[in-house]
């Protein structure tokens, strides 16, 4: 069990990762390279997610497209529960990521490029 939770951390992790570089990659791409481009996203959802789509101003794709459906395919995948869970489950990872990305804003922002990995998928590199 305690091996299952590690491997649900690393991966929840990694997904968060991915989450916020998608996010932050999409909005360099509406609003241009910014140095507190995370510290703004953050600021705009930390509250309310949907607060993104104002930033953005882009009727909701970016959070919708860019981090809600990377954090249910997640859950999905991962988790294999019904629908209802999955979406509790995908809320509470796309708070958790909101989270992490003001708390590890100005890292994230340094890091800022990504590494392609086979998968085809970007990861930036993994945060210490």
């Amino acid at each position: 069990m305690a091996k299952r939770k590690k491997i649900e951390r690393q991966e929840r992790a990694k997904v968060i990762i991915d989450m916020n570089d998608f996010l932050i990659k999409y909005a360099e791409s509406i609003l241009g390279p910014k140095p507190d481009l995370a510290q703004q996203l953050y600021q705009a959802g930390k509250d309310e997610i949907s607060g993104i789509d104002q930033l953005l101003q882009d009727d909701g794709f970016g959070r919708k497209d860019k981090y809600e459906d990377i954090a249910t395919g997640f859950v999905y995948n991962f988790y294999q529960v019904d629908s209802a869970t999955n979406k509790q489950v995908a809320k509470e990872l796309v708070q958790e990521a909101i989270r992490d990305m003001g708390k590890n804003a100005k890292k994230i922002q340094s890091l800022g490029r990504r590494v392609n990995n086979p998968s085809g998928c970007f990861f930036t590199k993994q945060r210490s």
